[in-house]
């Protein structure tokens, strides 16, 4: 009996590139699903105060049939090594 053995492919790269974030102080958020799903997601956490519901991307296109993708840029305040959380408390 003989076998024959596929050589593996390996991927060229992602079938979509996410931009990096503008700066390191910048989170990105993305969100991959039903349109349903994501647009669920994008409700509830308005309703809960986290983003606005317009600060999301548009839906954007994926790799995956029936599935889209958002994406949320928030800025950040970071701890700097000096800083204590008593000073993210008192600022805001």
């Amino acid at each position: 009996m003989t076998y024959s053995v596929e050589p593996k492919v390996e991927p060229k790269g992602p079938a979509f590139q996410v931009p990096a974030a503008p700066s390191t102080d910048t989170l990105r958020i993305i969100l991959v699903g039903s349109p349903q799903a994501v647009q669920n997601y994008v409700m509830t956490h308005h309703q809960w105060g986290y983003a606005e519901a317009i600060a999301w991307s548009p839906p954007l296109p994926t790799p995956h049939p029936g599935q889209i993708m958002r994406i949320l840029t928030k800025r950040l305040h970071l701890l700097q090594p000096t800083d204590s959380p008593e000073d993210l408390t008192a600022t805001h």
